[in-house]
């Protein structure tokens, strides 16, 4: 509790952005965290998806490290992957500040930042560094391009270094933002990577959807992903809402706000792809109960990312313990057993 009850609100005192940087410096270095990371998780826990395997199914999305900068602390904090991310084939400072604000209320964070990203080279690099230092917990690049081509180069560079790609198609908070996703592209995306790099477990990043059109899209791209061989696909729980204090007048939406619009979408995914695809979570977990819902949906894997600045830096151990606990009142001795069977 010294998180929630010392640190978090002298953290909150600060500009959202402000502490954030401050986070991603304190985590840029093993110590302390090499030591306060410790505890042992729950070998129950322990799952194989996308010929990976995880020590957890509970993982950090896509958003908080962008360039691969704290993965030296992130590394001892409990997770059983860390998607690092979104890398742009360019250097892109995104969109101007101010673009992260917190909702404390609903233990939520809207954001603007676009796409802020040190670019490929310097990714890669970082990627290259990090590999050669063997990290305790594997690394997913998240990457998004504007082009084919692009993503091919992206993906073939980051490949040697990562342990998967995930392919973000939209991002919200940018202008090119769709609502109903070209299926050719999308196949003509995923064909391609696959002949370049066949051995790279690539999980593609779905947009949201609100209408019974963008349903209809969103499950006709998972049976491209799964018709392809595809790792896995990523449900995003988040959404774009007004917000007049940031730059933009709108911010993507994550938190706990979010949990049962995932809850939702990841059964409904999970009911057309009936095990042929690994799905992975992304949105309002906070809790082991909440991971548990997901996993008896029919999530294999979950991100998790606005808990990280509300539960503090252990909030992935208290997500598995919280699991574990479930476990045992259940009896399930294996974390693989809480999914659905498919007939």
């Amino acid at each position: 509790m010294i998180y929630e009850n010392a640190l978090r609100p002298l953290l909150f005192c600060l500009e959202p952005e402000t502490a954030h940087r401050l986070a991603l410096s304190a985590l840029a270095h093993e110590w302390p965290w090499r030591s306060i990371g410790r505890s042992a998780i729950d070998p129950r826990l322990r799952t194989r998806v996308a010929g990976l395997d995880l020590s957890s199914p509970i993982g950090l999305a896509a958003g908080f490290d962008k360039n691969g900068d704290a993965v030296p602390g992130l590394q001892y904090l409990g997770f059983g992957y860390l998607a690092i991310g979104s890398i742009r084939p360019q250097p892109s400072d995104g969109n101007p500040r101010p673009r992260l604000i917190r909702y404390p209320e609903t233990e939520s964070l809207g954001n603007c930042y676009g796409l802020p990203s040190a670019g490929l080279d310097a990714c890669v690099a970082k990627f290259r560094a990090l590999a050669a230092r063997k990290p305790r917990t594997k690394l997913v690049a998240n990457i998004n391009a504007e082009t084919v081509e692009e993503y091919v180069r992206c993906v073939s560079a980051l490949a040697p270094y990562a342990d998967g790609v995930e392919l973000a198609l939209r991002c919200p908070n940018r202008s090119d933002h769709l609502s109903v996703y070209p299926p050719d592209e999308l196949a003509q995306l995923l064909g391609e990577i696959g002949r370049r790099c066949p051995a790279t477990p690539v999980f593609v990043k779905l947009p949201p959807y609100f209408d019974d059109a963008e349903r209809a899209n969103r499950m006709e791209l998972v049976e491209i992903a799964i018709r392809l061989g595809l790792a896995g696909v990523v449900i995003p729980g988040n959404w774009s809402i007004p917000e007049p204090r940031l730059s933009r007048g709108q911010a993507s939406l994550s938190g706990r706000v979010t949990f049962e619009r995932n809850l939702r979408t990841v059964r409904e995914v999970a009911s057309v792809a009936r095990g042929r695809i690994a799905i992975k979570a992304s949105g309002g977990v906070s809790t082991g109960a909440e991971a548990l819902q997901l996993l008896t949906a029919g999530a294999d894997l979950i991100d998790v990312l606005t808990a990280f600045i509300y539960r503090g830096w252990n909030v992935a151990s208290k997500i598995n313990h919280e699991l574990a606990a479930l476990m045992d009142r259940q009896r399930v001795n294996d974390v693989r057993a809480l999914q659905p069977t498919w007939a």
